[in-house]
C-alpha cells in the first residue's frame, strides 16, 4: 500500500469543541491514509494461490497469457509458441508497493502453462511473504510492457 498525507475539513466533535480558530492549520487535519492505487484495467488474471504456488511455481495458464501480454500476436505466432520451448524476461510491476521487479517467464513444449520459477519464489512470495489462500491479481500494461501485481485479498 501507498501511504499518503490528506488535508480534511471534516473534525470530529472532540476536535470541533477544542479547535482553537487562531491556529494557522484551521480548519484542515492533516491525516496519513493508506491507499491502494486505482488500476487502469481490470484484473485479466486472477489466481488463488495454492501450495504448489508457493513452494515451486506459479502457474499461467496459456490462454490467459494469449488473450493478455499476446493479444496482439497472430495466430501463427501462437502456434510456434505452443510448440516451442519459450523463455521470456519481464518486467513486473507490485502496485502494493510500487516497485518493479524482473521475473522469467517459462514455456515447455509438453506443457499448457507460462510459469515463474525462481524468480518468482524470489521477487515475490520471500518479499511479500505470501502464503496459501492469497488471491492476486494481474494485469498486462499494453503502455508499460509489463504485468502489474496486487494481493487483492490475504494480505498482511
Amino acid at each position: 500500500m501507498i501511504k499518503s498525507l490528506f488535508y480534511t475539513f471534516l473534525q470530529t466533535k472532540h476536535q470541533e469543541e477544542n479547535a482553537d480558530s487562531r491556529d494557522p492549520n484551521y480548519p484542515l487535519f492533516p491525516q496519513k491514509v493508506e491507499i491502494r492505487p486505482i488500476t487502469p484495467f481490470p484484473w485479466e488474471i486472477l489466481k488463488t494461490l495454492t501450495i504448489d504456488e508457493i513452494i515451486g511455481k506459479l502457474q499461467l495458464p496459456m490462454e490467459q497469457i494469449r488473450d493478455t501480454m499476446l493479444r496482439d500476436a497472430s495466430e501463427n505466432d501462437i502456434s510456434r509458441i505452443n510448440f516451442m520451448i519459450c523463455r521470456a524476461d519481464i518486467l513486473v510491476k507490485d502496485l502494493d508497493t510500487n516497485t518493479i521487479h524482473q521475473v522469467t517467464l517459462w514455456k515447455h513444449p509438453n506443457e499448457n502453462n507460462f510459469a515463474m520459477h525462481k524468480s518468482w519464489i524470489e521477487e515475490f512470495v520471500k518479499r511479500r511473504r505470501l502464503v496459501d489462500g492469497m488471491v492476486v491479481g494481474m494485469y498486462w500494461d499494453f503502455e508499460a510492457t509489463m504485468f502489474c501485481f496486487s494481493v487483492l485479498e490475504g494480505s498482511e
